[in-house]
């Protein structure tokens, strides 16, 4: 065999094995072979409530993390996202939307923009039957049922304008978010108080789902309705609308989440279906990448009918060195969760339990967030 063939073949087989490697790092891990407990503390809180401290050696670093393991079967407890400042344009700490809201216990939610002039989440949110955002990036989700059954999975969300009179709709290309050339978005008043939008588009408000107001840009926004607003290319439905026309806002999301009443986009998806789901969606990008360790954040629910909350301290020398995302996905599936997704992490990962912040946020305090995942008991 001529030299050159025997590098390129070694070549080859070198790639192969990188490749190969790579594969059973992310996809195909040995049981447990990560992550042991080294001690744990466990105080049940109320009736199917408990929380539990681990401390772990995740791939020899010490890691704390914090676990609150809910029974769903408890009919006076509900499970919900709260909002800070009740808006999608604010943002404020876990333990005081925790206090706020009456939440029992809350960790931190979905990812967010930082900006403090545009501190919006990413993806899909739903609270109590009401879609507050939406986008078309395929991200994972967690959602619960009216009757508490837990989904994970990536709902496809599809916003729509119907005009009753003309029998005609249009998809609507966002919403609660920032306009850009061309767009057709709607503005609810959990965005604020005003669309925020400049003079170049067209703006319909609608209140109990008729029309009231035709305009240009940084319209007021209805308590009781929403508003439209078109740019560019979108401007040619202006002429749909009249004062008193009947005006219907609907969301199409995938079967199987239609009867989803709370609803949060994390990432990235970790188990599903029991099986290792790290790196199934190409959009699942996360700030810090794959392998780094880091404070984590984490829900999933388990065979007999639990929902587990995690939040893993990192970045604290001596104390908690964080998790990789590998790490936290056979940490839950060690706590027995079928299905399980990552949240927001670094420096925003916080657990709070009647008001008190349990773990120790890398910030060295709890940071201002876009929301929160509350567990609330109704009494």
């Amino acid at each position: 065999m001529r030299d050159w063939q025997c590098k390129f073949n070694r070549a080859a087989a070198n790639v192969l094995a990188i490749v190969v490697a790579i594969i059973t790092l992310v996809c195909v891990p040995a049981s447990g072979a990560w992550i042991q407990v080294l001690n744990r503390w466990e105080k049940p809180l109320k009736d199917g409530v408990v929380y539990t401290h681990y401390r772990l050696s995740a791939s020899g670093k010490q890691v704390h993390a914090h676990v609150v393991s809910v029974t769903l079967e408890r009919p006076d407890i509900d499970i919900r996202p709260m909002l800070a400042h009740d808006r999608l344009d604010s943002l404020e700490t876990v333990p005081s939307m925790a206090k706020r809201n009456g939440a029992f216990v809350a960790i931190n939610g979905s990812f967010f923009n930082r900006s403090s002039r545009d501190p919006f989440p990413v993806g899909f949110m739903m609270i109590n039957g009401r879609t507050l955002y939406f986008s078309h990036t395929y991200r994972s989700a967690f959602g619960l049922t009216e009757a508490k059954i837990p989904l994970f999975g990536y709902p496809r969300t599809k916003g729509i304008i119907y005009h009753e009179k003309r029998g005609e709709y249009f998809f609507l290309w966002g919403m609660n978010r920032r306009r850009r050339d061309n767009e057709a978005l709607v503005y609810t008043a959990e965005y604020g108080y005003k669309t925020g939008t400049n003079v170049y588009g067209r703006e319909v408000r609608v209140a109990n789902n008729k029309v009231i107001g035709l305009q240009y840009g940084n319209s007021e926004i209805p308590l009781d309705g929403f508003v439209i607003s078109l740019h560019g290319q979108s401007r040619r439905y202006f002429d749909w609308f009249k004062r008193g026309d009947p005006i219907k806002l609907y969301f199409v999301v995938d079967p199987a989440w239609l009867d989803v009443q709370n609803a949060i986009t994390g990432g990235p998806m970790l188990i599903r279906g029991g099986r290792w789901a790290l790196g199934e969606s190409t959009s699942e990008k996360v700030p810090h990448g794959w392998y780094e360790r880091n404070p984590v954040t984490a829900v999933g629910n388990t065979a007999d009918g639990r929902l587990v909350f995690v939040v893993a301290d990192g970045r604290i020398r001596g104390y908690s060195a964080g998790m990789t995302y590998n790490e936290l996905a056979e940490f839950m599936r060690s706590l027995g969760c079928i299905n399980a997704i990552g949240m927001d992490g670094g420096g925003s990962s916080t657990m709070t339990i009647n008001g008190v912040t349990v773990n120790r946020p890398s910030d060295g305090r709890p940071r201002a967030v876009s929301n929160a995942i509350g567990i609330f008991l109704n009494q």
